[in-house]
């Protein structure tokens, strides 16, 4: 069980859930597209289920088993335990982690993933904190398409978005949960939102992601609306990204912290190595067929495969406010990843970084769209997934999850060359089939 060494039992976290009031209980488990998962128990009856594990079917989910060897159990993780208070706060969303057939912990849970990696990074002395600037759509719907909601800008003041409305019971709901919350905005395309999750363990991190997003999209359909976290809804216009923060720390001291308005040299281990292998990471952090969409020139997300200060065209941005350094800005992510096999990538190839010690190419003081001779991104999903079935991180990570992932990325390509036709021809159109397959579930 995943529950040993922690501060509560999983026994005592019922007791505390019934006394606050909690009628239900959602034990989550996380497929490998990063969705979630649940069985809904009536807080009575989900005793034995916190003490003992929660059975499922694994083979009704993507990638954990076959028919004949189906019968796993989800243990609840008391580290992650989050109250839906938009729901009148009688909903707990319990975060679990899977153990197979024998009660062995399944290498194909992503939650257990990036638990595993932390904690071979703690075993060398690196603790990673991460946050995460969340992008996304809120929109009506017409006959499958989506519509803007408002036609709000960058950082808009009017009250005349959706702001003044879903976005304030959203982001009251944050607070309420007690998620590490920095800021909101309108962001630059129409009906286009951040919300920024401060900087915390990676693992938490990843849990408020996927809890944010279940609850985004919670209050949006009460609107009439939908929250969605598809990276390139709209053609013409920014699509959402989901940049990432990170600074590691050894001995209680930031590696990256600096006072020069310069790079440390532990900064630049890690930037060069997410550089180099930036090709195969694209595989988790961009996962969608449409994340290439996204991929492109002018809207602010990243084309071309290098780093600079405060330059917000670079695949990596290194934040200079006042001349100070604390941390790196990974801004290739888009909020459809896995946040769990996203940071757990991440993870490997930064440590990689610090322990190969190899310095990072000169800094990009022009818009990197217009540099003629760099590195570019992928420019399909079938490319990355090339990429990363010869890079180092198809070795390190467990073997049966990164096989599945690949077959399962694979099929998604090969049924949207199937159904829409050449990437040449559709690469700058969002079709129906994007609509069909992300605008709800991304």
């Amino acid at each position: 069980m995943p529950t040993k060494n922690l501060e509560i039992e999983p026994a005592d976290l019922w007791r505390i859930l019934k006394a606050s009031g909690i009628k239900y209980v959602k034990f989550i488990i996380v497929d490998i597209n990063g969705a979630p998962r649940s069985e809904i128990v009536p807080i009575d009856m989900a005793k034995d289920l916190f003490i003992d594990g929660m059975p499922f079917d694994a083979s009704s989910i993507p990638s954990y088993s076959t028919v004949n060897r189906s019968d796993f159990v989800a243990y609840v993780d008391p580290r992650a335990v989050y109250i839906e208070y938009w729901q009148d706060g009688k909903v707990a969303d319990v975060f679990t982690m899977v153990s197979d057939i024998a009660d062995k912990p399944s290498p194909l849970d992503p939650r257990r993933v990036l638990n595993d990696v932390l904690e071979q990074a703690r075993s060398k002395g690196y603790e990673f904190l991460m946050g995460v600037e969340v992008e996304f759509f809120v929109v009506k719907e017409d006959g499958g398409k989506p519509m803007f909601a408002d036609p709000g800008i960058y950082f808009d003041g009017w009250n005349v978005t959706v702001q003044s409305q879903f976005m304030k019971e959203l982001i009251t709901a944050i607070a309420d949960a007690g998620i590490n919350y920095t800021k909101t905005h309108h962001e630059v395309a129409p009906s286009q939102y951040e919300v920024n999750i401060g900087a915390t363990d990676p693992l938490r991190l990843a849990d408020q992601i996927i809890y944010f997003k279940i609850m985004a999209k919670d209050i949006a359909r009460k609107y009439g609306l939908i929250a969605t976290f598809m990276p390139k809804p709209f053609w013409g216009v920014n699509g959402s990204g989901a940049h990432t923060h990170i600074s590691v720390w050894k001995d209680g001291k930031n590696l990256f912290q600096s006072n020069t308005g310069k790079i440390t040299e532990e900064c630049g281990y890690a930037i060069s190595a997410i550089l180099s292998n930036a090709r195969a990471l694209s595989s988790f952090v961009a996962p969608l067929v449409n994340s290439y969409k996204r991929l492109v020139p002018h809207y602010e997300a990243p084309t071309r495969i290098v780093w600079g200060y405060a330059n917000r065209s670079a695949m990596i941005r290194i934040p200079q406010y006042k001349m100070r350094i604390n941390r790196i800005e990974y801004r290739h992510p888009d909020p459809s990843m896995n946040p769990y096999l996203a940071f757990a990538a991440i993870v490997k190839t930064m440590i990689k970084g610090l322990e190969e010690r190899r310095e990072p190419p000169p800094p990009t003081e022009e818009v990197a769209y217009e540099l003629a001779n760099a590195q570019e991104t992928p420019a399909t999903l079938e490319d990355t997934l090339k990429e990363l079935s010869k890079s180092f991180l198809a070795a390190e990570l467990p073997s049966e999850l990164v096989n599945a992932y690949v077959r399962i990325k694979q099929n998604e390509w090969e049924d949207y060359l199937t159904n829409v036709g050449p990437w040449e021809k559709t690469w700058n159109v969002i079709t129906q089939w994007e609509y069909n397959k992300y605008l709800i579930t991304a």
